[in-house]
């Protein structure tokens, strides 16, 4: 049978304080009724027969012995236990030492003592070790390694550990399980593999729970203890980076962020990983092989059991509460005391679920009501129609004994306390957001209007009743609960379309946020969130659901996710698509967003595909000559312009600036942009006086629009700096610089990525200025800076390493220029893939100091890689492929291969004029490099020809004494000395 108490303290009355004491400390500590006859005799009832039944209900008998020895009366008691014990062998008599007491064998004790194992507390009443002993002895387990544990209860988490969740003072049982996975994840590691435990089970059973418990109870053993959110695999990387910020890092681009967190966890271990809430089996081998590594241990909670045996998960299986356990943990939990049948009535009623135990008992606490009245409010509404709503079907779970309907019974009689509208909303719409993950208040305050102290209130209340737990002040929700929720909402489809609207609205917010400050942090704990609320949404018919595919696709692009926004983007396209059709002028927002990425990614195809569809809908919406078709046109011509049909590019630019000049007049910014990227275009194009005259056009009307200091007026300025750069004027593209990055820190402050990106400028002109030093600190400046926003790994990160890399070559320092380069190819191929045009930039580099280093095969192999992924991304007759083919002749004019490099030239050649027309910069330094060769091949007449021509090209677009006419009158000097 069960018993009342787990243990009955029988002393003699001059030990009762320090008795007492103990029995605080085995109920504070371990969680154990026990029996003290301060605590329960009634004053006035005789106390002999009180004592009598104590004993009848305890299943345990302490006798502790101090320096006043056994009372006759607690002789009498042990007597009783005896020959209780003599009828049921789990009945146990625990013999204690207290401070002050005799060695036992000094003691004139009754025999039966002497041959039982005592519990020695003389060495204080603090003592950690005799306490936990005695406490083994009452539970009737071996002390062995659980010893270390108990010693550790309530320390705390190792330094850096992440675990969202506080100890719940009220957990009750699981020993057995908790012992099952202390055996498996404590035992010491002889092989090289991953000790990993499953914990699987029907939702509301504690999976959770019983991780937490083991967490508290057993961190000290680990270097740290970290909680990953599993519901959603695809943002593991999200719940990764969130245990590293706990650890004290903090990268603000999430993959160095990650990158560090892992190298921490497998250098610095045993450590424990709670992979909680992980659904989708089907992704666990992709996710667990992160983890493969000795040093951690891993465990999962799911309600899945069929892990595939390739994971190496051994599953343990969490049945529901025993029925000591449930009536443990309601006899703890409820304020009132109650009857044993009343509490085994509740538990059998409510299934012996954890989760509805515990909703049920802050019920009845919250409404100061009885057991009896509670079930008799439960039985009317277990008949009601509502029991059979769609929410059973969405739990995918078996129900053999129908526990679920009495869950949601249990769900509904909380909810009917739930009086005020304010706390109905916020519950029905955290129902919406992602569970078991913290919720920030901006979401309640913004999407329902609510002021500090009306949101503290209903979360108060929907705390008190065990609906929406609040953690660190924050509030999260259970799956189930977050289940019902949703089905109350239900009913409402308008609330479900506002929350949709509004929280997209605030994740505008966090990336305008993002923009002007250039922290990505806005948009972190909003990001769970809209993904879930994205999903129920699309699932609805919500339109808003595009809205916040659309601003976590601009997001997950910042963050240089690039596939991820893909993802995201394509989903909004799809719902926008749905909603209003193929030609609506929103599904060309969707398309041209869509476009953007496939650029950064490297589709520039596919990027052009989408651009031409959404100018094509916005055409047939709007007419040829609206404001919108030239933003189309405008994206058209900047993919045209990567792809190097600079012609196509340029009619596309103008077209849509004589649109804009139609419509807002000549000196509107939008005219402004317009010019600016015309002014791109034909520097490109080699026509640096025109590109010129566009920047300083832009430039005039940005000044006349913002004023002289704003950021847009810096964004001119830098692309005049840009041109002047170009045509060798140097000291005025210095200038420019200078002026750009002064606007960019008093808008931003100092260590803004704008400011980077101005620094950055610096360094080129200052490189080509001959100050190699001041060059150097400038692009160590911007890195550091960009580092700092972006963290270690991020594409921009890698175009400054580069840049760093360009300038210790020209000091020198190849070795350090080859280790920037190959440090800028790793993160381009991780960002992008190996094949990326981006990546063909930085094998180029690399070529070039391999060359320097005398490295000519291994230059020559870069080179011809960086030309293999050009010749597939822009085809055989791209200007970038020519600059490929140019250093490929380069290397083989040094490894001898002289009619290879003139071959090699001449194609460049070919491409460059076909490309630009016969009169320009790249012509020229084609034209160049040929005579080289012939001159090596003992034409110098023919070399003769081409210095000559190449000269003629230059002095057309740059000024007299640039650095480039210099290298070409140079080459034709030394041909006249030769000859």
């Amino acid at each position: 049978m069960p018993y009342k108490y787990d243990v009955f303290l029988s002393h003699n009355s001059k030990d009762k304080p320090a008795v007492e004491t103990i029995a605080k400390s085995l109920q504070q500590k371990y969680g154990l009724k026990c029996w003290l006859d301060k605590w329960n005799l009634v004053p006035g009832e005789p106390w002999q027969e009180a004592l009598e039944d104590a004993l009848d209900e305890c299943e345990t008998v302490a006798v502790f012995v101090g320096p006043n020895t056994i009372s006759p009366w607690e002789n009498e008691e042990m007597r009783s236990a005896l020959e209780a014990r003599v009828h049921d062998k789990t009945r146990r008599v625990i013999p204690v030492l207290l401070p002050g007491a005799s060695d036992s064998r000094d003691l004139k004790l009754p025999r039966f003592l002497t041959r039982l194992t005592w519990a020695d507390l003389r060495a204080g009443l603090g003592d950690e070790e005799g306490l936990y002993r005695l406490y083994c002895g009452i539970r009737g387990i071996k002390p062995g390694e659980q010893l270390e544990r108990e010693k550790a209860a309530g320390s705390g988490l190792p330094h850096g550990s992440y675990l969202p969740f506080m100890r719940n003072t009220l957990f009750t049982g699981r020993e057995g399980d908790l012992q099952h996975l202390a055996e498996n994840l404590l035992k010491e590691n002889s092989t090289n593999t991953v000790i990993s435990q499953a914990v699987t089970g029907m939702g509301g059973i504690g999976k959770t729970q019983l991780a937490v418990e083991f967490a508290w109870r057993y961190g000290y053993r680990f270097k740290g203890v970290h909680w990953l959110d599993l519901r959603d695999p695809q943002a593991l990387d999200g719940a990764i980076a969130l245990c590293g910020m706990h650890m004290g890092y903090r990268h603000a681009d999430q993959r160095d962020q990650v990158a560090a967190t892992l190298q921490t966890w497998t250098a610095e271990g045993p450590r424990l990983l709670i992979l909680d809430n992980f659904e989708e089996v089907t992704q666990a081998n992709d996710v667990l092989v992160r983890f493969a590594h000795p040093s951690l241990r891993l465990l999962v909670t799911s309600r899945r059991k069929d892990f595939p045996k390739s994971t190496g998960l051994q599953v343990q299986q969490l049945n529901l509460f025993s029925e000591a356990e449930s009536l443990g943990f309601l006899e703890k939990t409820l304020e009132q005391v109650e009857t044993p049948t009343a509490r085994k009535v509740l538990a059998e009623t409510l299934g012996h679920l954890p989760l509805a135990l515990e909703l049920a008992a802050n019920y009845i606490n919250v409404n100061q009501i009885e057991i009896e009245g509670y079930l008799k409010e439960l039985a009317d509404l277990l008949g009601h129609e509502s029991m059979q709503a769609e929410w059973f079907q969405e739990l995918d779970i078996p129900n053999p004994t129908k526990h679920d309907q009495s869950l949601f019974a249990t769900f509904q009689l909380s909810w009917q306390e739930v009086k005020d509208e304010t706390q109905q909303k916020v519950f029905m719409l955290a129902g919406y957001c992602a569970s078991n993950t913290p919720i920030p208040l901006d979401i309640f305050k913004q999407t329902l209007e609510l002021e500090d102290k009306a949101l503290s209130k209903a979360l108060y209340r929907l705390n008190a009743l065990g609906l929406l737990p609040l953690a660190n002040e924050l509030p999260g929700i259970h799956p189930l609960l977050a289940t019902y929720a949703r089905t109350l909402a239900h009913s409402s489809k308008d609330l479900l379309e506002s929350f949709a609207d509004k929280l997209a609205r605030l994740a505008r917010q966090a990336n305008d946020q993002m923009d002007q400050t250039g922290s990505l942090g806005w948009f972190v704990p909003l990001r769970p969130h809209i993904l879930s609320t994205a999903e129920f949404a699309d699932e609805a018919g919500v339109q808003a659901a595009a809205s916040l595919l659309g601003n976590l696709g601009y997001y997950l692009r910042k963050i240089a996710d690039y596939k991820g926004a893909q993802a995201a983007y394509e989903r909004a396209l799809k719902i926008s698509e749905a909603t209003y059709g193929a030609d609506h002028p929103t599904v060309a927002l969707r398309v041209n967003n869509l476009g953007g990425v496939l650029q950064d990614l490297g589709d520039l195809a596919g990027a052009q595909a989408a651009y031409e569809r959404a100018l094509k809908i916005d055409e047939a919406t709007y007419g040829p000559d609206h404001p919108a078709v030239a933003i189309r046109v405008n994206n058209l011509g900047g993919v045209l312009k990567a792809l190097g049909d600079l012609a196509g590019a340029k009619a596309s630019i103008e077209r849509a600036l004589k649109i804009d000049e139609a419509a807002y007049g000549a000196d509107h910014p939008a005219v402004g942009t317009g010019i600016n990227n015309l002014g791109l275009v034909l520097q490109d194009l080699g026509d640096l006086a025109g590109a010129k005259a566009a920047f300083e056009r832009a430039l005039k009307i940005a000044e006349a629009t913002y004023g002289a200091d704003h950021p847009t007026v810096a964004i001119r300025v830098n692309n005049l700096g840009g041109v002047l750069h170009d045509l060798g004027d140097l000291p005025g593209a210095k200038a420019a610089y200078e002026r750009a990055l002064k606007i960019a820190e008093a808008t931003y402050g100092t260590d803004h990525p704008t400011v980077a990106r101005d620094v950055n400028n610096l360094g080129r002109v200052l490189q080509d200025l001959g100050d190699l030093a001041g060059a150097k600190t400038a692009f160590e400046r911007a890195l550091k800076i960009d580092e700092a926003t972006y963290g270690a790994d991020h594409p921009t990160v890698a175009t400054l390493v580069n840049n760093l890399g360009l300038v210790l070559q020209d000091l020198g320092d190849l070795a350090g220029a080859q280790a920037a380069y190959e440090r800028a190819l790793k993160i381009s191929e991780a960002t992008y893939g190996a094949d990326h045009p981006t990546v063909a930039i930085r094998v180029n580099n690399l070529g070039s100091v391999l060359k320097a280093l005398g490295d000519l095969a291994g230059a020559k192999a870069a080179f011809e890689r960086a030309l293999k992924i050009d010749e597939a991304v822009y085809g055989a007759d791209h200007p970038e492929v020519a600059i490929d083919v140019n250093n490929l002749g380069g290397v083989l004019k040094a490894l001898g291969d002289l009619a290879g490099a003139k071959a090699a030239f001449e194609r460049a050649l070919k491409i460059d004029e076909a490309t630009y027309g016969a009169d320009h910069p790249a012509v020229a330094r084609d034209v160049n490099n040929l005579g080289l060769a012939l001159q090596d091949l003992g034409d110098l007449a023919g070399a003769k020809a081409a210095f000559e021509r190449a000269l003629r090209i230059l002095k057309k677009f740059l000024p007299e004494g640039h650095p480039t006419i210099k290298i070409v009158q140079e080459n034709l000097e030394l041909l006249s000395g030769q000859k």
